[in-house]
């Protein structure tokens, strides 16, 4: 299991700390007691020993690294859990002890106690993830008329306005927020089905616990056992991989942004953030970098469990163990991405002159395009792209040597194009769909 240190890159606090030992045992424990009110209140335990069985749901009590050798053997952490559980009721109330874990199996355990975890680790990144949307989309209003270098496929290409990129980032966010949100409602159900998803062992008390269960946990109750039906889980694993995507894109066009032969934008700074170990004059891209980790991660994790759903008749031997050491680091990775952003976003600072310089360093060469439909209304396409193409190779001012389009290719609001407008319509269908 890799250290603290190993993962300091690659998790945030709050989304690790969903996945830890304590966490998870917390979770798992949480359901057995769960489990002991509602068997008792359909009258299947001795209301009595409930108690007892909520006293030893304590996590502090138990031995993560005990626990996970014995899992090994089993192929199964319930197991463990529940023979410690036992054991540990056993030193309070003997009879209370055969009642643990009454009419589950292991997977209702351990799917169930996913589900929580990702009701832990969710709601805060969600919650960061709208403030970073919130953030870019007033960056992208301040820029809306800011002229810049297009750049594509790594080459200056025509200008374009800054808030046109900043509100592009904003949009695909929210985008990809929004199905997170969807695919996340729809995990937090519980899973209850006992040996092979019918409760038989319940009798006819399987409905009122069922209900009880879900009820005192507040999971929703779906129509039946999901336990090899895992669409759900893999919905949720593409959307966490997407949303880290889209984050990514923002932090690769801020770290290209940030290089210092380019210099047009920079994190925020604080004193030690982006510092070298040997070079003193450097300023690293903190949170870009963080977030492009996160990215070159996400996908593998998703598609690990994605691949692990053609799941064996009513219980999956290999597929489902996949899932929950797949799905605790890509919701890790998730958080490191969301953080990393949530940082960087309101306080990203733009250098409109350096955004001006970069513009003008082009000699006007970005407005070839431009002046080609420009020459093509006067002499036809194959002309212009002639005389376009002779003013190029005479090298210095591109605008100077074609004097006579010296107004028309220097008027700002045709540089931009429809540029602006771009800004108002993806700000406009961010504020819709709020």
């Amino acid at each position: 299991m890799s250290g603290r240190l190993v993962n300091a890159l690659g998790a945030a606090a709050s989304a690790a700390e969903a996945f830890s030992d304590d966490s998870t045992l917390r979770h798992m424990l949480r359901f057995e007691a769960a489990l002991a009110h509602a068997t008792a209140a359909a009258g299947l335990i001795p209301k009595k020993h409930v108690k007892v069985i909520e006293a030893a749901c304590d996590p502090a009590f138990y031995d993560p690294p005990a626990l996970a050798a014995v899992a090994r053997h089993s192929i199964t952490l319930t197991v463990a859990v529940v023979k410690a559980l036992t054991a540990e009721v056993r030193k309070r109330d003997a009879d209370a002890a055969a009642y643990v874990h009454l009419g589950a199996t292991s997977q209702d355990v351990l799917d169930t106690a996913m589900v929580l975890q990702l009701g832990e680790a969710l709601p805060p990144l969600l919650e960061k993830l709208r403030g970073i949307v919130t953030a870019f989309a007033r960056l992208a209003r301040k820029h809306r008329t800011t002229p810049m270098v297009g750049r594509t496929l790594l080459q200056p290409a025509t200008p374009l306005a800054l808030g046109q990129k900043i509100a592009g980032w904003a949009s695909d966010i929210d985008r990809a927020t929004r199905r997170l949100e969807e695919s996340f409602g729809e995990t937090q159900i519980l899973q209850f089905g006992g040996a092979s998803g019918t409760l038989s062992a319940l009798g006819t008390k399987a409905e009122p616990v069922l209900k009880a269960l879900a009820k005192r946990l507040d999971l929703a109750l779906p129509p039946a056992p999901w336990f090899t039906q895992r669409v759900r889980v893999a919905a949720f694993a593409q959307d966490a991989a997407l949303v880290v995507g889209a984050l990514g894109k923002a932090a690769r066009d801020i770290a290209l942004m940030m290089q210092g032969e380019v210099a047009e934008v920079s994190e925020p700074s604080s004193p030690g953030r982006g510092k070298s170990s040997t070079m003193p004059h450097k300023r690293n891209p903190v949170g870009a970098g963080l977030t492009l980790a996160a990215a070159a991660r996400a996908p593998q994790l998703a598609a690990t469990i994605v691949a692990a759903m053609p799941q064996e008749h009513e219980r999956a031997l290999g597929g489902w163990q996949a899932e929950w050491p797949s799905l605790a680091p890509l919701v890790e990775a998730l958080g490191s991405a969301v953080e990393s952003i949530a940082e960087v976003a309101p306080g990203l600072v733009v250098d409109t002159a350096r955004l001006q310089a970069n513009l003008d360093a082009t000699h006007g060469t970005v407005l070839a395009e431009r002046a080609t439909f420009l020459l093509a209304e006067k002499m036809g396409k194959d002309k212009a792209a002639a005389v376009v193409e002779k003013a190029l190779s005479q090298g210095g001012s591109f605008v100077e040597a074609l004097g006579q389009f010296r107004a028309e290719l220097s008027d700002p609001q045709a540089l931009l194009g429809l540029s602006p407008k771009f800004v108002d319509r993806l700000l406009a269908d961010l504020k819709r769909r709020s």
